[in-house]
């Protein structure tokens, strides 16, 4: 299993790639740290992208137990979640439906071309971040 987090500082987006095996644990661990290093580094868009995951073991409890945390990103930037795997796609329809008293939006794509337009960018400059 590998958590990798890059940032783009020009367009102020931070991408955080999974692969290998997802578990609860994995994805609520990472998203602390993806919190902590929010709050030391400030607000910004954020790409989380699933496409190298092999298996995804997340269950519907850790889905509502990250969907009932507060948000990672305000609402004035983007959430973008890249599923192109149907499980995947269908688990973050899930976390979309059950976040959205406390999130206006969260655009889930299948690829990151799809991701690079809701964002409005050709590409992304994206440097790894220590500890990633």
């Amino acid at each position: 299993m590998g958590v990798f987090l890059s940032f783009d500082e020009l367009h102020r987006v931070l991408y955080i790639r999974f692969e290998g095996i997802v578990t609860d644990d994995v994805l609520l661990s990472r998203f602390d740290q993806v919190r902590a290093w929010i709050a030391s580094n400030g607000s910004c868009s954020s790409i989380t992208d699933f496409t190298g995951v092999d298996s995804f073991q997340v269950t519907a409890s850790g889905v509502n137990q990250l969907a009932s945390a507060p948000p990672l990103v305000p609402d004035s930037f983007l959430r973008i979640v890249v599923a192109p795997q149907d499980e995947i796609f269908g688990m973050t329809r899930m976390f979309e439906m059950l976040g959205s008293s406390t999130r206006n939006r969260v655009d889930v794509v299948r690829t990151m071309a799809e991701a690079f337009q809701v964002a409005g960018v050709q590409a992304l400059d994206l440097h790894p971040l220590p500890d990633s």
